[in-house]
């Protein structure tokens, strides 16, 4: 399994950034080994940047996907990756980590 989140910061403690595929930064996140990388996307496409993100994400391993808003393109690409989706909340981007941890746990 590995999540990403839009961050503001390069930081567990920080928060998730408003904005999905326009964010500052995208963490990807092994829960398992705890391992974390922090990229900088930075994609410049005037549309179809959720989509861009999406794809780019599945291409890192990426199965999960925790951020406040999404575009209905960038819904459609995680549900054609198979991806799941869950909107953040108030809270750090480890709050958030933890809260969908779960919530799968749980299932």
């Amino acid at each position: 399994m590995k999540i990403a989140v839009p961050v503001k910061e390069k930081s567990l403690d920080g928060f998730p950034d408003d904005r999905f595929a326009r964010g500052k930064y995208f963490l990807i996140y092994d829960p398992d080994s705890k391992e974390k990388e922090f990229i900088d996307l930075s994609i410049e496409a005037a549309h179809g940047a959720g989509p861009l993100a999406v794809n780019f994400l599945a291409g890192k391993g990426v199965d999960t996907i925790i951020a406040f808003h999404l575009g209905q393109n960038a819904l459609q690409a995680i549900e054609a990756a198979g991806m799941a989706f869950f909107e953040a909340r108030d809270g750090t981007v480890r709050e958030n980590i933890e809260r969908v941890l779960d919530h799968r746990n749980k299932r």
